[in-house]
């Protein structure tokens, strides 16, 4: 039983589970791709944590890898649906006890991220970005109507 009493338990406990995906599915999360899973500004992380942060920049897709960690997290999710028991309790408390803090763990394993295809976004950002388009078009057709009278 996953005993997720510390945020840092309980990220050890989620990223022990996704690495252990990674491999069973036969492709392994590289050294730098399982360091990012302890990616936070505020909490405890690794001590190289920025080091491998910009090697992950520099030389990652970040939405090829978001959308990659977040389907074994769907995946994890399902087999623990189907089991049942202590497994699928272990996954849901330390979810709940890293939501505490803010950690980049927690976008990847978000389930958007597998059902959009691409990076999470708040539900409406789409709707937002219409109405602003539509204002600031009206906006210089104003102008330039005011401008030309």
């Amino acid at each position: 039983m996953a005993r997720c009493e510390t945020e840092r338990d309980a990220k050890e406990y989620l990223i022990s589970r996704i690495v252990a995906e990674a491999e069973r599915e036969g492709s392994p999360l590289t050294e730098v791709e399982r360091k990012m899973l302890y990616f936070t500004e505020t909490g405890w992380t690794l001590p190289d944590i920025m080091e491998v942060n910009a090697e992950f920049e520099r030389d990652y897709d970040n939405n090829k890898y978001e959308r990659r960690v977040a389907g074994l997290a769907r995946r994890i999710e399902e087999d623990n649906k189907a089991q049942g028991g202590e497994e699928e309790s272990a996954w849901l408390r330390a979810v709940e006890k890293l939501s505490e803090g803010d950690h980049y763990l927690l976008v990847l394993i978000n389930p958007r991220l597998v059902s959009a295809g691409e990076t999470a976004r708040r539900p409406g950002d789409f709707v937002k970005l219409m109405l602003a388009a539509l204002a600031l078009t009206v906006a210089l057709l104003l102008f330039h109507w005011f401008r030309g009278n």
